[in-house]
């Protein structure tokens, strides 16, 4: 991937500074820092920066700058920037300004797919129309194995699409992730049906004795799919199946390929209830699967709205039924959100 230049005087200790961070950084997370990083650059290059001290007025004019984004990207933004401006006053380039981190609410509950909607977004996926000029000749097959992985196996959609066939044990079920967030490896195991689809696209696609071929390739097997080939046509999958029709919130992440992520950890917490394990042991395991760092990332999986769990809540009315009258308050409450 080619990265636009820096334009100011400091681009030099941007590009060092990247350089570092390139050393522990996972690819996705290092081209979001480079972007970030550009932006802050060019705002100083448009704003007459010529050297010296970066104060705080400059810095909370170009915070300004991002209002149109969310507060939890702001914040991404913020912390790439504040470890910048660390690096030029350990370095002494400069005395910088070192902004806030503020704290954000963490109030996203993922869309949780039913049955029925996983079964119209298969439909249109299988398919999905081809024509002849497509820059991703191979998009038609490419597109419905990438979400029945998602939703199977729980992985991010960069990991998905990074795969080569080098990491996909086909005999034995196991995809290997490497490269992920944080630059994390770890194994995933697959279900008997997934691995049988997998091996027959595999086959399909010719990929099946070459190891440095990608799973899911561009125009040839050197290089792979990007989040956005899968996160365009997924949306004409939603406006398609109607599941797109309903209006998201401004600057909120609504339904996208992400949502399948929440949706393999919610059904993975309710089939190991449903088998006796209690959720405080079965979040560890989870964890470790998802690869996430800590078990409170894990715990954020846990919130869900109530029409996600209807039987769940049928059972706490009928337990708690004595204890509160029924004049329609407690039902209320509890329609709005539900926490484990």
């Amino acid at each position: 991937m080619k990265y636009p230049e820096c334009q100011s005087c400091i681009g030099n200790q941007i590009s060092q500074f990247l350089e570092y961070s390139k050393t522990y950084l996972a690819p996705s997370s290092y081209e979001h820092r480079y972007s970030q990083l550009v932006r802050f650059d060019s705002f100083l290059a448009e704003n007459g920066y010529t050297g010296g001290d970066i104060n705080e007025q400059t810095v909370n004019a170009w915070i300004q700058t991002l209002t149109p984004f969310s507060d939890s990207t702001i914040m991404t933004y913020v912390v790439s920037v504040r470890k910048f401006l660390e690096y030029l006053n350990v370095m002494g380039v400069a005395h910088c300004y070192i902004p806030p981190i503020k704290t954000v609410a963490d109030s996203y509950v993922a869309h949780y797919f039913s049955d029925e909607e996983l079964d119209s977004i298969y439909s249109f996926a299988d398919d999905y129309p081809c024509g002849g000029r497509n820059p991703l000749p191979y998009i038609k097959a490419e597109l419905p194995m990438v979400l029945r992985i998602l939703e199977s196996c729980g992985t991010r959609l960069t990991e998905t699409l990074s795969l080569q066939m080098k990491h996909v044990d086909i005999k034995h079920g196991i995809l290997t992730i490497v490269h992920a967030k944080k630059d994390k490896e770890r194994i995933v195991p697959m279900s008997e049906s997934l691995r049988s689809i997998l091996e027959r696209y595999c086959m399909a696609m010719g990929i099946i004795q070459n190891p440095e071929a990608f799973i899911f390739p561009k125009l040839d097997f050197s290089s792979h799919l990007e989040k956005h080939d899968i996160g365009n046509r997924f949306s004409y999958i939603l406006k398609w199946s109607k599941l797109g029709s309903n209006s998201r919130k401004k600057f909120s992440r609504g339904i996208c390929p992400h949502c399948f992520r929440h949706c393999f950890a919610l059904k993975s917490f309710k089939q190991l209830e449903a088998q006796g394990i209690h959720l405080n042991d079965a979040v560890p395991y989870l964890s470790i699967y998802l690869g996430h760092d800590s078990l409170m990332e894990t715990e954020k999986y846990l919130r869900f709205s109530a029409e996600m769990y209807p039987d769940e809540l049928c059972m706490f009315d009928k337990a708690s039924s004595p204890a509160f009258p029924d004049d329609g308050i407690w039902s209320d409450l509890y329609a709005e959100e539900v926490m484990l």
